[in-house]
């Protein structure tokens, strides 16, 4: 469920999450703060409490006006002091109350509070009620093996230390404020409004990809940013030119389509033509009449390769279960030459769901292959072309293998792409590549597992076993 703050502007959460970070670092520090600050308020009073102490004691004639310490103390909020000195107690200003009987009296001992107890009183102290009095012991800094006793109100030392965090609250706002402002105009000029540029470029190119005004011009930036821009710019750049190319090639198979289907009409009527001519008396025409109609039936398949490879789209496939073994079958039957030896190694309880035609298309055309490299050979004898079929983690790798020469190394190159990958004269190329489309279209795959001069073996892999 996306809040208002996930719908906000990269630059907007930037400053937002800024203010607020600030407010946390201040927060960390206000912690020890409050304490530090309890206890400054505490040594001065002590320091205060000692040096009047000092001055009452002095001579008579150069001793502070008794009545002028009394209101020193009333103005540091300080009720009573005693001054400890060894085995001795000096009391110096005696408080109202009786400090050692009063049932609301708080006790601190300054000399042995360490980190984590000066802060836990000082939050405790921060967050306390009422008018308590705190009897605290000190060592101020000039005295000599004495500690200092003072008598304090609760109430003033927790309004000091609200002031104290009022005061650090304002400043943190001011600070927050300012090095948001500061860090938001940095990082605005530095990434949001680069990014903010490529987000733009990306949406316009996404809306007409073929224009090549809408190319991203690189800033020359050397930083990640920079780096960005000139792979979207590379990227862009291939992408117009694969879709001209697209269009183009679209537009051209789109003719091609055509003329290879009038051109497969009148092939066949050729090709009727021609079996007549077969029988014809005249012994130059039957001697002339097998070459026309090899001529004629590379054309035909060339025509027929070209019109399966252009409708090759996975959408169109009629995908059901079948009998996997006996399709193999059928293709070992329709491909069979002599001397070629062919073995159907899949189970024959083995099921898939497929398009049982166009995964025929894909079997006959890798078969054909392999019996006619292993045709080429001058003794073709005890050749084999093998179909083997298993289930492997929920899907059917079907394997087939010749045992003839292999395919040379120029060759693997451009195997599987359309009108390069054949290598015998007057092939179209487009026998493993119209496999390679058909395992795709099924969303799986065909890889040349192997070939050497033990044979050639293609691997098919397709998802949806049904066994």
């Amino acid at each position: 469920m996306k809040t208002a703050f996930t719908k906000r502007s990269l630059s907007t959460k930037l400053l937002f999450l800024t203010i607020i970070f600030v407010f946390v670092a201040e927060f960390v520090v206000l912690v020890p703060s409050i304490a530090k600050q309890r206890r400054d308020w505490f040594m001065i009073r002590f320091e205060e409490a000692y040096l009047a102490s000092l001055a009452l004691e002095g001579p008579r004639e150069g001793a502070a006006d008794e009545m002028l310490v009394r209101q020193l103390f009333s103005t540091a909020n300080i009720l009573g002091v005693t001054i400890n000195s060894d085995d001795m107690r000096m009391l110096i200003l005696a408080p109202e109350i009786n400090p050692h009987g009063a049932p609301n009296m708080l006790r601190v001992d300054l000399t042995q509070e360490n980190e984590m107890d000066l802060i836990a009183n000082a939050w405790g102290t921060f967050f306390s009620s009422g008018d308590h009095l705190i009897q605290a012991t000190g060592e101020p800094q000039f005295a000599t093996d004495q500690t200092v006793d003072i008598i304090v109100s609760q109430k003033a030392l927790r309004e000091d230390l609200y002031a104290y965090a009022r005061n650090i609250f304002l400043l943190s706002l001011v600070i927050s404020t300012l090095t948001a402002g500061l860090v938001f105009w940095s990082l605005n000029r530095m990434i949001v409004r680069p990014v903010k540029r490529l987000t733009e470029n990306i949406t316009a190119f996404d809306a007409d990809p073929e224009n090549a005004l809408g190319i991203l011009k690189p800033s020359g930036r050397k930083d990640e940013i920079g780096v960005a821009e000139e792979s979207l710019a590379a990227m862009e750049k291939s992408v117009r030119d694969l879709l001209g190319e697209r269009r183009r090639l679209a537009a051209l198979g789109a003719g091609i389509s055509k003329i290879s289907h009038d051109l497969r009409n009148i092939l066949a009527s050729a090709q009727l033509m021609s079996d007549r001519l077969a029988k014809s008396d005249d012994p130059s025409v039957r001697k002339l009449s097998p070459r026309l109609i090899s001529a004629l039936d590379r054309a035909i398949a060339l025509s027929r390769d070209t019109l399966t490879f252009g409708r090759m789209e996975s959408r169109l496939l009629s995908k059901a279960p079948f009998s996997l073994h006996d399709l193999i079958d059928e293709v070992l039957d329709d491909t069979a030459a002599m001397g070629v030896t062919a073995i159907n190694k899949a189970p024959e309880n083995l099921s898939i769901a497929a398009d049982r035609t166009q995964l025929y298309r894909a079997l006959f055309n890798l078969v054909r292959n392999a019996v006619d490299a292993m045709m080429e050979i001058e003794n073709a004898e005890g050749h084999t072309v093998a179909v083997d079929a298993h289930v492997k983690n929920g899907a059917v790798a079907i394997a087939i293998a010749d045992s003839g020469p292999g395919l040379p190394d120029h060759a693997k190159t451009d195997l599987f792409e359309p009108f390069k990958g054949s290598q015998k004269p007057g092939g179209s190329g487009l026998g493993v590549a119209i496999a390679s489309e058909i395992a795709r279209a099924h969303g799986g795959s065909l890889i040349l597992e192997k070939s050497d001069s033990t044979g050639a073996t293609f691997r098919i892999t397709l998802p949806g076993a049904a066994q």
